[in-house]
């Protein structure tokens, strides 16, 4: 079963070196990323994250919850900004992401 901090850490690092093969593994094949930008598919989400995000950098890492079936983070992201995440699981793989971005 993929953690979501393992699923985290290959995005943080898929973002910083614009290279999203190894987050490609924590994905169903119809994933999906819903932010206030809007949703992506897995592809979408992959593409986005190989060219560097917005440019986006991920940092401070909490997990508040996490079993076999759901996963809720909180994060910074370019700061001011912080972004709490809900992922959805099926199988050993996270099949959504939703994310609530807030300036604090």
């Amino acid at each position: 079963m993929s953690s979501v901090t393992e699923a985290w850490k290959a995005w943080q690092e898929g973002l910083a070196n614009k290279d999203s093969s190894k987050l490609g593994e924590f994905f169903t094949d119809d994933f999906q990323f819903v932010s206030k930008s809007g949703t992506k598919n897995r592809q979408e989400t992959l593409d986005w994250t190989a060219a560097g995000g917005n440019p986006t950098v991920l940092d401070n890492l909490e997990v508040l919850y996490e079993n076999d079936e759901v996963a809720v983070i909180y994060h910074s992201a370019n700061r001011p900004n912080v972004v709490m995440a809900l992922y959805t699981k099926r199988g050993d793989k996270f099949s959504h992401c939703r994310t609530v971005r807030q300036e604090v």
